[in-house]
């Protein structure tokens, strides 16, 4: 199948790249910027299948996807988090959810196969439960959510893509991701300096945090999932369209730093249970999410516990020294 992955160049979409090139499928990534060597690291090839342009010029968009024949999209590109959507809302609602519609209107005019839209833990307000589940309300008459205009995005792009399955034949799923760490990732999320502080042979010092819940997922069952999703059969009509795909099980940043001190010898890291007023916000949708949708609906669970997860990321970041001091 010849697949656009958009955000393709990033961290994640460099994953979804590899993934879809090893088992043969024709995958190019369009990015508004070339790879870096950590994403070339991961998957060397998106330097021949990079396709320059901007998620919000649908020209473009249309031109890349009628000359590399593209038969469906998995979206991934877009502004993430919480901070950046309250220093930027314009450009995260003109980003986020133009975006998707640019998506989902060339996969409808170009009768593509599928729409994947790479969504989040943060289209959920407070859960119903000890785990998110997709039923779980997505909003409030009340309270707005707490992830800001980048939750509100992710929930706005949810509806958006399921109208158009609905009413314009587009056989659209979303993939609610969550916390994803691995080697390359550019969000801290306490996990990246912990790792490569301590590869590193350095302290590392956070004033706030150690209550602050994720659900830390890797890379690798991130990616997989999104592909998974990406090659099930035609979706039935009535089935949910929302699915998360996660590890299942929340830990704190507190016991993340457990983690890496016990893996990495030397790792000298302390960090604060206090939480800021924005923290304290961001908590409120930071638990476990359900994923018997993704096990019943895709046939999917994760392989990779934070234990090996933060063992192989401590390994790879390691490798990719070594090289860099060789070259």
């Amino acid at each position: 199948m010849n697949v656009l992955v958009t955000g393709g160049a990033g961290f994640l979409g460099g994953y979804i790249m590899a993934a879809l090139l090893r088992q043969g499928h024709e995958a190019f990534a369009y990015d508004i910027a070339p790879p870096a060597a950590d994403t070339l690291a991961v998957s060397p090839d998106i330097a021949a299948r990079f396709r320059s342009g901007q998620i919000n010029d649908i020209a473009r968009l249309f031109a890349v996807c009628r000359e590399e024949k593209i038969e469906a999209i998995i979206h991934s590109a877009g502004m993430v988090g919480l901070e950046p959507s309250l220093e930027q809302p314009i450009a995260t609602y003109q980003t986020n959810i133009m975006g998707l519609v640019n998506v989902c209107e060339v996969a409808r005019q170009l009768e593509m196969r599928r729409v994947v839209f790479v969504s989040s833990n943060a289209a959920y307000h407070k859960g119903s439960g000890a785990t998110l589940v997709e039923t779980d309300p997505a909003f409030s008459i009340r309270d707005a959510n707490p992830a800001g205009h980048y939750g509100t995005s992710k929930m706005a792009g949810e509806a958006i893509g399921m109208a158009y399955a609905s009413f314009q034949n587009v056989d659209f799923l979303a993939i609610r991701i969550t916390a994803i760490y691995g080697f390359g990732m550019r969000s801290p999320m306490y996990i990246k300096p912990m790792i490569e502080n301590s590869v590193l042979g350095r302290p590392t010092r956070f004033k706030t945090g150690g209550r602050m819940k994720r659900d830390y997922t890797h890379v690798l069952d991130c990616s997989d999932g999104i592909v998974t999703a990406l090659l099930a059969p035609p979706w039935k009509s009535g089935e949910q369209r929302v699915i998360n795909v996660a590890s299942g099980r929340a830990r704190t940043a507190a016991e993340v730093a457990k983690i890496v001190r016990d893996t990495i010898p030397g790792a000298d890291i302390e960090i604060n249970d206090d939480l800021t007023p924005l923290e304290e916000q961001n908590v409120k949708m930071r638990t476990s999410l359900d994923i018997e949708a993704a096990k019943r609906l895709l046939n999917w669970s994760p392989k990779w516990p934070l234990e090996a997860g933060i063992s192989e990321y401590a390994e790879i970041f390691r490798r990719h020294l070594s090289r860099s001091l060789n070259e």
